[in-house]
């Protein structure tokens, strides 16, 4: 049986961190700005701080997609089944990464594929 709420509040603590780790290199990079002296440093480093922000953004907004789909799923049926292969995902790998949408097995091959893509 899944501890559902251990997990609920194991993503809501996900979730927490990674809004408060977005704010905090926002904060971070605001400071960095200002002390900025020459100009041709703060064009290097302005196109330096929107590609961080960039890839920031981009994995935190899809770990935080993830953390509200699982979240979501939490209340039906569907939580703790491979979105691939549709079997059930152990209870240790759910603990370990309560917002799993794949077994093991099936997230190595996605992993592979995605390899495979770049």
């Amino acid at each position: 049986m899944l501890l559902v709420e251990g997990i609920r509040k194991k993503l809501l603590t996900q979730r927490r961190d990674l809004f408060r780790q977005v704010a905090q290199t926002e904060e971070e990079l605001g400071w960095f700005q200002r002390d900025i002296e020459s100009e041709v440093e703060e064009r290097g480093q302005e196109e330096t701080m929107v590609q961080l922000l960039d890839r920031l953004d981009g994995r935190a907004k899809a770990e935080i997609e993830a953390i509200d789909r699982a979240l979501f799923k939490l209340g039906t049926e569907r939580y703790g089944s491979c979105e691939r292969c549709g079997k059930a995902i152990p209870q240790s790998r759910l603990e370990a990464v309560p917002a799993a949408v794949f077994c093991l097995t099936c997230e190595q091959a996605e992993e592979s594929q995605a390899t495979l893509r770049k």
